[in-house]
């Protein structure tokens, strides 16, 4: 698995479809996500997104995704009426107005859990818009657009199809934003363009459960130990075994979240010979025993 993959499959996100609505007259609808990301494509129409003292208009085609958290609104203008989005899917009525309507879209919400958030996720700006005009031709962003738009024009799009559609749409987004925006900043977008601690990151995203060590690590990347550990500390700000250690403890602790495994398993499962040594790992990193802070999550 790609390395973006892997950082959004373990984010635990929970898509929701909360509307694929067509709207027949003025409209302003409240997305409150205290602890959810929003995710809207305005498939026909145009309308404004606002968040705070920020008003963007959005056109046919268009994408935008509210990172962190942030109540947000949708207005067919900008002195529309507000109501919250609950209030909107209770009516029907609004939907049967008139033959063709000014504006469709579909909006997701994505739950972010309790706990941690990856650090990839905090470099991400409040809000990133993606006009439709800015997507190269036969870009696949464009094409799952014009897939999603198809399937609500023919009435055909469960919301099966569109969350799955939506969560493609997602990963793509982010890639596209990942691509147009190069940092000399230590963290994870700078570790995303550069190549060796981006292979280095892979190697260690699919293998976590081996025993890496920092020469073997080198080996695999063709390069030296001292080359590798500086790299990786000078894009990311930690060592690579360190990195590891992390990434192992955010393993254990999904697998832990599931149910069905034991502590002494699960450190197995994850690279230590004995729930004994990933304790002592765990509480080294982060002060504290690894069962005393899954009580609270769990």
């Amino acid at each position: 698995m790609d390395l973006l993959s892997d950082i959004l499959a373990s984010a635990g996100w929970k898509n929701d479809l909360l509307s694929k609505g067509q709207i027949y007259d003025s409209f302003g609808f409240h997305f409150p996500c205290e602890r959810s990301g929003g995710f809207h494509v305005v498939t026909q129409g145009s309308c404004y997104a606002r968040m705070g003292n920020t008003t963007i208009p959005l056109h046919k085609g268009d994408l935008i995704f509210i990172t962190r958290g942030i109540n947000h609104e949708l207005l067919s203008d900008p002195k529309a009426k507000v109501v919250t989005v609950e209030r909107f899917l209770s009516d029907k009525e609004i939907r049967l107005k008139k033959e063709n309507p000014v504006t469709t879209f579909v909006s997701i919400r994505y739950e972010v859990p309790p706990g941690p958030t990856h650090p990839f996720f905090l470099e991400i700006p409040d809000f990133i818009h993606i006009p439709f005009e800015t997507i190269q031709a036969h870009h696949a962003l464009g094409d799952i657009i014009q897939i999603l738009s198809r399937e609500l024009e023919l009435n055909l799009g469960t919301d099966l199809i569109l969350q799955r559609l939506t969560d493609i749409l997602l990963y793509y987004m982010l890639r596209m934003w990942l691509n147009q925006n190069v940092t000399s900043q230590v963290g994870w977008v700078k570790a995303f363009h550069d190549s060796l601690v981006l292979y280095a990151l892979e190697k260690l995203h699919n293998g976590y459960s081996k025993d890496w060590t920092i020469e073997s690590l080198a080996k695999e990347t063709g390069v030296s130990r001292a080359n590798l550990a500086n790299k990786f500390k000078d894009v990311l700000g930690i060592p690579p075994m360190e990195y590891l250690a992390k990434l192992r403890m955010e393993k254990a602790k999904q697998l832990f979240q599931k149910g069905n495994m034991g502590l002494e398993e699960i450190a197995q499962n994850v690279g230590y010979a004995s729930a004994f040594s990933f304790s002592k790992a765990y509480k080294r990193i982060f002060g504290s025993s690894p069962s005393r802070e899954w009580k609270r999550v769990v």
